[in-house]
């Protein structure tokens, strides 16, 4: 009885010492998963700290990319440095406005290239080459203008001083046509003081008939001559007089516009049929406070006092149009004045000289087949092929242009006056 009783405390007892081993061992695993556990609580607070840095600066990246990208405005795709692309195990910039650097760095050499300046590193290089190439190209336009007007005041100079040789040259044909008057004058009193020693020498009339028939007939040919020389010269003169009593200075207006309307192809001029004006006459139109050719005015209806022009040509039809009061230029019109005009030289497609006399005849001049006094005007082509046919003869060395320089006609180059003729 005894023995059951003592063997039956120790089975709590061993049970109890077991409990507490467990409950010890449960409370140390406790303690150090506790431990373990404020560990990772501490790195994953860490962990979410850098997290927030790396997306706070993916961010920044993100919005410094767009920024970047609107202000260049060179959208594109970035794949990464070609020799690294093991480092981004297939990583992709999928944010807005991403470029690609060498697509930029081709943009810029390509602006340096096509405005002729070195290639250079950098925007602000780039920027700036190009800036001073542009300074340069305008002080080059300036020069280049200031070129221009002193050719121009060059020009008006020029001008003057042929208008003053004309002067001059008609001064002067004045004093030789009275000097030959005198000589002519002279000449009569030698033959009459010549035919009273004949008629006193009678003795030697035989010796003296050859001579006498000689120098008559010398004579006879020196006053034939002269009186060509004389009949040309005064048939000029008259020409050049009633020309330039006549006709219009170039540098004068021919006529004027007296009604214009903004965005209408067509107006009204001053001059009609009263001035000897015809359908197809092209005139330049310039405002009256300027050089400058605004655009062209063709006849295409007459009156009396006006005629009715269509407008081309037009530089600059919105800011500075067509209105009353602008002036019409035309080298080969004069206002009641006729033209008689010689083609000198070689003439070409388009424009023929069968189809530019006509055209010429049509606007109310006389064109002549051949340089003689009484031309007014010559009409300048291309150098005519010489005699052998292998090459060309210059035209200003031909007898036709040495005797209109020494007629003193006036001289119109095709080129130049191209732009009134319309064919």
């Amino acid at each position: 009885m005894h023995n059951r009783q003592s063997g039956a405390a120790h089975v709590p007892i061993m049970f109890f010492l077991i409990l507490l081993v467990m409950f010890l061992g449960a409370l140390g695993f406790g303690y150090v998963t506790l431990t373990r556990n404020g560990e990772l609580q501490k790195q994953v607070a860490a962990a979410k700290a850098d997290a927030d840095v790396l997306r706070n600066k993916s961010f920044l990246i993100e919005h410094y990319i767009e920024d970047i990208g609107r202000v260049i405005g060179k959208p594109g795709k970035y794949e990464g440095r070609p020799g690294s692309l093991s480092l981004y195990n297939g990583a992709t910039l999928d944010y807005p406005m991403v470029m690609n650097p060498d697509e930029i760095k081709k943009v810029m050499d390509d602006a340096c290239a096509n405005a002729g300046v070195s290639v250079a590193n950098g925007i602000e290089n780039v920027l700036g080459a190009l800036i001073t190439h542009t300074s340069q190209l305008g002080q080059r336009v300036a020069d280049i203008s200031a070129e221009r007007d002193r050719a121009l005041t060059e020009k008006r100079e020029l001008e003057g001083k042929f208008q003053t040789a004309t002067a001059t040259h008609t001064q002067a044909s004045n004093t030789w046509r009275q000097n030959l008057e005198q000589t002519r004058a002279e000449f009569t009193n030698a033959n009459a003081d010549k035919d009273r020693t004949i008629s006193a020498l009678q003795a030697n009339v035989n010796q003296k008939v050859d001579e006498l028939t000689t120098t008559k007939e010398q004579a006879a040919a020196a006053e034939k001559h002269l009186n060509k020389e004389i009949a040309k010269r005064s048939m000029q003169l008259s020409a050049i007089t009633a020309r330039e009593a006549m006709r219009t200075p170039p540098d004068v207006a021919d006529g004027k516009v007296i009604a214009a309307q903004a965005g209408v192809p067509s107006a009204f001029i001053n001059l009609g049929r009263k001035d000897l004006l015809k359908e197809g006459t092209v005139f330049r139109i310039k405002n009256p406070h300027s050089a400058a050719v605004k655009g062209y005015a063709t006849v295409t209806r007459l009156e009396d006092e006006r005629a009715q022009v269509e407008l081309s040509g037009l530089v600059d039809p919105i800011g500075d149009s067509i209105r009353a009061g602008d002036l019409l230029f035309n080298d080969l019109f004069s206002p009641r004045v006729t033209r008689t005009i010689y083609l000198m030289g070689r003439f070409s497609a388009p424009y023929n000289k069968p189809e530019l006399t006509l055209l010429l005849r049509r606007l109310g001049n006389k064109v002549v087949d051949k340089m003689a006094p009484g031309v007014d005007t010559v009409i300048l082509g291309n150098d005519p092929i010489n005699e052998a046919g292998d090459g060309f003869a210059s035209v200003q060395e031909s007898d036709e242009f040495k005797l209109a320089s020494d007629l003193r006609v006036e001289f119109a180059y095709l080129n130049t006056i191209s732009d009134l003729i319309k064919l």
